[in-house]
């Protein structure tokens, strides 16, 4: 298994505590499973999928960095 890192878009204040964590689905809404949440090679991909899918981008929405194990 490698891990692989990619960006989420995040939909829990980023104070929040892990356990708390949200995140943005591929069909555009919040989950609690990180392996639902919809994952993108690049910040310029996250920030598109959220134009067109109307997330607002701010300091409850956001993207970030999310470590993912995938099998080799």
């Amino acid at each position: 298994m490698t891990k692989q890192t990619q960006f989420v878009i995040f939909a829990s204040p980023q104070t929040q505590v892990a356990a708390g964590t949200c995140y943005i689905a591929q069909d555009a809404s919040s989950t609690m499973l990180s392996s639902k949440a919809a994952r993108f090679s690049s910040l310029a991909e996250a920030k598109a999928f959220a134009e067109a899918n109307h997330i607002a981008l701010n300091g409850h929405n956001y993207i970030g960095l999310k470590d993912f194990i995938v099998p080799d």
